[in-house]
């Protein structure tokens, strides 16, 4: 988790108290939005914290473009990791999509109101 707070400190421009505080606000909502999840979280930011120095011992670079949704089928293992983060994938486009689907039609309503 040190790796992603400076990480977020260097490229955000943020303390290290500021990211970690984000850190744990994006844990926290994905536990809430996806509670199937939440072992999963807890163990990957557990495993992150232990074995940081691991990784960055046998790893090259790490992948710039990765998400927390690309980790889930490294902490549950073989297909079953790999089904339940292709689920959150999903989830989380189609919660996109209808959030921008709300929006839209809020921006709709409360527009028609001032013609």
């Amino acid at each position: 988790m040190q790796e992603l707070i400076t990480r977020l400190t260097e490229k955000a421009g943020i303390s290290a108290e500021q990211a970690s505080k984000t850190i744990e606000t994006i844990k926290d909502f994905v536990k809430e939005k996806f509670p199937m999840l939440e072992g999963a979280v807890d163990n990957m930011f557990a495993t992150t914290q232990s074995a940081n120095t691991n990784a960055t011992a046998t790893s090259a670079s790490p992948k710039a473009e990765s998400s927390i949704m690309d980790k889930i089928s490294d902490v549950i293992p073989g297909q079953a990791g790999e089904k339940v983060e292709e689920f959150a994938k999903n989830a989380a486009h189609k919660a996109e999509d209808v959030f921008e689907k709300v929006k839209d039609k809020l921006s709709d309503m409360f527009d028609g109101d001032k013609k």
